[in-house]
């Protein structure tokens, strides 16, 4: 058996220990649900105390807003060493493409990437979604946008300044949306407890803070997943 295969195996093995012991750790439903205990309190209170329908969202963006804040900085440390490491040498922009047919069927579907991937996001707080998730769905249509028409084009139409620039927005907006709360005295990136308004549960405008939030998780993952695809993706010499 080689070392690789070696390896690979001692991996399964600790993983596999790793999950049945955790598994064994966990507490039973009945006790997660009992009165008082976290799953019943989001069940039960997710909804007044955000204004968020999607409870998921509602964990994300509220409860433990401060972890997904962490969670937002690994994606900019991922980012930050894949551009560091593949930007050590100077590297052609390669690819001229596919076909006219699979370029012309990308035409077609581009808006309808976009809007699925801003829907997502827009809608995150009230129907399955999100800012994580519709960042990824926006970021698919950079990385189509490579494959299909050349890693030319999508730098002509979203340059690399473009995506740092608006990872480093999104970053920004979301620190932001969290120091609102400090001024009022609240705990950092507290929601409605810092004076945003909870508007009609149910509606677009909605859930305080937490739509704002999903914006700038969905450009950050959006614009961030981009440029890791494309810096990957250079190749030396070729035109």
């Amino acid at each position: 058996m080689t070392l690789g295969k070696t390896a690979t195996l001692a991996f399964l093995v600790i993983l596999a220990v790793l999950l049945f012991s955790a598994m064994g750790a966990l507490p039973e439903t009945t006790d997660r649900m009992e009165a008082g205990g976290p799953t019943w309190h989001i069940l039960r209170s997710a909804v007044p105390d955000t204004g968020a329908v999607n409870l998921v969202t509602a964990v994300l963006f509220d409860y433990r807003a401060f972890d997904t804040l962490g969670e937002a900085t690994v994606i900019f440390t991922a980012v930050a060493g894949v551009v560091l490491v593949f930007a050590r040498e100077a590297m052609v922009l390669s690819g001229k493409g596919l076909s006219p047919l699979a370029k012309k069927s990308m035409d077609i579907l581009t808006p309808f990437i976009a809007l699925l991937g801003f829907y997502v996001i827009l809608f995150g707080h009230i129907s399955p979604g999100g800012g994580f998730q519709g960042g990824v769905i926006l970021a698919s249509w950079a990385i189509l946008v490579v494959l299909i028409y050349g890693i030319r084009t999508e730098e002509d139409v979203l340059t690399g300044f473009v995506k740092m620039f608006l990872e480093s927005a999104g970053a920004l907006l979301f620190v932001a949306l969290g120091a609102v709360a400090l001024i009022g005295g609240r705990e950092f990136l507290s929601n409605l407890a810092a004076g945003f308004s909870p508007g009609d549960v149910g509606s677009v405008i909605s859930a305080g803070s937490i739509p704002l939030l999903n914006v700038a998780i969905g450009l950050k993952v959006a614009s961030g997943l981009a440029m890791m695809f494309v810096t990957m993706s250079k190749k030396d010499g070729d035109s």
